[in-house]
């Protein structure tokens, strides 16, 4: 169970200038999914994007040259959606790959204080 949200008391040190701004601002062919997984991950005060939401074999491509035209080469997911072997079936067709797995911040702390954590996928692009 958990007693209320983390509050966006820490820094992220997250940050991609193209991304603060709306997204109908952003440049064309900014994928979406990668602008909202930025903005979760930066209110939280993550240090890398994480997918959190399902993701789309078909987004994958344009979710891989999002993540290279704005020089990010690390991000994770945490997303436990039952497709998850196919699409790092299809990011590798893309030069990305697993690199581990880590613990991740999920925004919420539990009734005694303490901050969840869940399991996520350690990712590299190239």
């Amino acid at each position: 169970m958990y007693a209320e949200s983390l509050k966006n008391e820490q820094k992220s040190p997250l940050y991609i200038a193209e991304f603060e701004q709306p997204f109908e601002t952003c440049k064309v062919g900014t994928n979406y999914a990668v602008y909202e997984a930025y903005q979760k991950s930066r209110k939280i005060g993550k240090d890398l994007i994480d997918f959190h939401d399902m993701i789309w074999p078909n987004e994958i491509e344009a979710i891989v040259n999002t993540l290279k035209v704005n020089d990010i080469k690390n991000f994770t997911i945490s997303c436990r959606s039952t497709n998850i072997i196919d699409c790092l079936a299809i990011f590798e067709k893309f030069n990305c790959k697993m690199n581990g797995i880590t613990a991740i911040k999920t925004g919420w702390k539990r009734i005694d204080g303490s901050v969840e954590t869940i399991p996520a996928l350690k990712m590299r692009i190239g």
